[in-house]
């Protein structure tokens, strides 16, 4: 198979996409768009798209990431966690990251739904949804 860079000239949303923003770093909206366009399009019936992420089945595989957090800091004989900062773009890494800390947390939670977007990530228009960082504060 061939990977292509999203947005692309090969779908109806890329293209549109393009014209109005020729220099489009891409999203997962985007992503999502091209793909499910190219799974309905398909003339053979034959491909098909599974959904990666923000699905609670996603998140759930996902604690892999926070389980291997834990051991990692038990071997640095850390005990306390003051923060845990993670990637809050589709959710699943978030909560991949966090849900295995929850039994931790007191009723003092912060998770922004937005926050600035990062310096190295440019976009022409407020409508693409660039990723960004979510801190959650847990104080056991």
């Amino acid at each position: 198979g061939v990977c292509v860079a999203s947005p692309s000239s090969q779908t109806k949303a890329g293209r549109d996409i393009l014209a109005v923003h020729p220099d489009s770093p891409g999203s997962l909206g985007i992503a999502i768009s091209e793909a499910v366009e190219e799974a309905v399009s398909d003339p053979s019936g034959k491909t098909k798209y599974a959904l990666g992420s923000v699905l609670n089945h996603v998140m759930l595989h996902q604690t892999i990431i926070g389980l291997e957090t834990k051991k990692q800091l038990a071997i640095f004989g850390e005990k306390k966690i003051d923060q845990i900062i993670a990637c809050a773009g589709g959710g699943s890494n978030f909560a991949g990251l966090s849900f295995p800390f929850l039994h931790l947390m007191s009723k003092n939670f912060s998770a922004p739904r937005s926050a600035p977007k990062p310096a190295s990530v440019t976009t022409k228009s407020e409508s693409f949804n660039a990723s960004f960082v979510a801190i959650m504060l847990l104080q056991p």
